[in-house]
């Protein structure tokens, strides 16, 4: 019989709900006996996936509690909201499919994920594969898959990780049960939720495009022998946001490093990353971190490299993006790297230049541009002059200043609110292990080079600094 919201609140609350759609295409949840009349199923389908929905029982719409029996569903959607499980009916070996939310460049990316029970022993977690068919089935597969293995209880649960393709060869046999091992690292929290989503979001999108992307960065090669200019996304109208943002981050990587020894002094460098999203480029794509090592080189040196950061940013940016932020910055400062903040918001309009201070200026700039990039050199007075006065106040009031790298990472690490004791603990493990276990790159773009050596390098921090 139909029923108000009400109503069915009330039975809930004494009872499991369960759904079904009769012949006609109506949703009945079904609680201690009693039927309610949701609505039609179409249209509160179309409402779900739009909306990314909960249903009442704080599972995916249409999920039972009966279809989460390790409370994966409940946690994960629990503490990242933007991301969204669906169960494939008939499932072929997936037990849910995860979609990770795109931002304001990234598209999104689905991973499938297979379940299993997992035991906490002798430092790792030992997932059990009771269905060896199954497994293989899934394993097998050419796409990206994670194998996710359950520990914990109820108040407690815990969810490790493994790429399909990294867990493929490591099955193993203990007392006729088969069983593939995780690290401890490969945990589920904000710190590999974090590298997920960013991988993921980054690796399929320049997949998806590969062969474009390569023709599209030789038809542009022409603007490298400029030492100005202005190109839009329109000289690449067929390709996503992600590979125009790899486009230009490229372009600029190599206008800085050929006009970099022709500078009359040590320069300071602006970068524009903000959040998480934009920093993480930094991180996984491949010339990024042989570009900030040869800059090092090129300069014989320390250097330093200003952001502005405005706290609004900051209160608006989840804590796995905030994460990515830091390691970002960490992995420059493991370069001898100087970083300095401001939380000024009227330098946010700045564009990244690298500056001979009164001298010379390389403008560069890829980030939140109208156009794929922009690119400069010039002596001009007025422009010098705007650029040197802006990396001097920032060099003059850094809100994360200190007088070594340590310290300046654990004053970063307070203004994003992010507990420094833990970041040390978990970035030391993922820096024993590596990434790539936890997720694969497919694309030759996209390298888990810098992000290890991020890792690797906060893991070595003193705790006490």
């Amino acid at each position: 019989m139909d029923t108000s919201f009400l109503d069915l609140q009330g039975a809930l609350s004494a009872g499991t709900m369960k759904l079904r759609i009769d012949e006609e295409g109506n949703m009945w949840a079904e609680v201690d006996r009693r039927s309610f009349l949701v609505g039609s199923a179409a249209a509160l389908l179309s409402q779900g996936t739009a909306s990314g929905a909960a249903s009442l029982n704080g599972l995916p719409f249409g999920v039972s509690a009966a279809d989460d029996p390790f409370g994966f569903a409940r946690t994960v959607t629990s503490h990242w909201s933007d991301l969204r499980l669906s169960r494939p009916v008939p499932d072929f070996g997936v037990d849910w499919t995860a979609l990770l939310p795109g931002g304001r460049s990234m598209l999104g990316a689905s991973i499938p994920l297979q379940l299993h029970p997992a035991r906490i022993h002798g430092g790792r977690a030992l997932v059990s594969i009771p269905d060896q068919r199954r497994a293989s089935s899934f394993l097998d597969r050419p796409g990206r898959g994670l194998l996710v293995g359950a520990a914990g209880n109820d108040e407690s649960p815990q969810f490790y990780l493994l790429d399909g393709r990294n867990a493929r060869g490591r099955l193993s046999r203990n007392a006729g049960i088969q069983e593939v091992s995780a690290p401890l690292a490969y945990e589920l929290d904000d710190l590999t939720y974090g590298i997920l989503w960013a991988v993921s979001n980054y690796d399929d999108a320049l997949q998806a495009d590969d062969q474009d992307l390569a023709e599209t960065r030789t038809d542009l090669e022409r603007y490298d022998r400029l030492s100005s200019s202005a190109v839009s996304r329109e000289a690449a109208p067929g390709l996503n946001s992600v590979a125009h943002m790899w486009l230009g981050s490229d372009f600029c990587a190599r206008h800085i490093l050929k006009a970099l020894p022709d500078l009359p002094e040590l320069p300071a460098f602006w970068t524009r990353e903000q959040r998480g999203e934009e920093a993480s480029a930094w991180l996984i794509f491949d010339h990024k971190y042989p570009y900030l090592k040869s800059t090092t080189k090129a300069l014989g040196g320390p250097s330093t490299r200003a952001f502005c950061v405005p706290e609004a940013v900051v209160q608006a940016s989840p804590r796995h993006e905030r994460i990515l932020l830091f390691l970002a910055v960490a992995l420059m400062e493991s370069l001898g790297i100087h970083a300095q903040f401001t939380t000024d918001a009227s330098y946010e309009a700045v564009e990244g230049f690298v500056v001979a201070p009164d001298k010379e200026a390389i403008i560069a700039n890829w980030v939140r541009g109208d156009g794929m990039w922009h690119v400069d050199l010039t002596g001009r007075s007025s422009i010098v002059r705007e650029f040197t006065n802006a990396a001097g106040d920032v060099a003059a009031d850094s809100i994360i200043e200190a007088p070594t790298a340590a310290e300046r990472l654990r004053a970063l690490a307070h203004y994003l609110d992010l507990p420094w004791t833990w970041l040390i603990h978990r970035c030391g493990q993922l820096g024993k292990y590596g990434t790539s276990g936890l997720i694969q790159s497919r694309s030759r773009l996209v390298s888990a080079a810098g992000l290890d050596a991020a890792c690797s390098y906060v893991g070595a921090l003193p705790t006490d600094s």
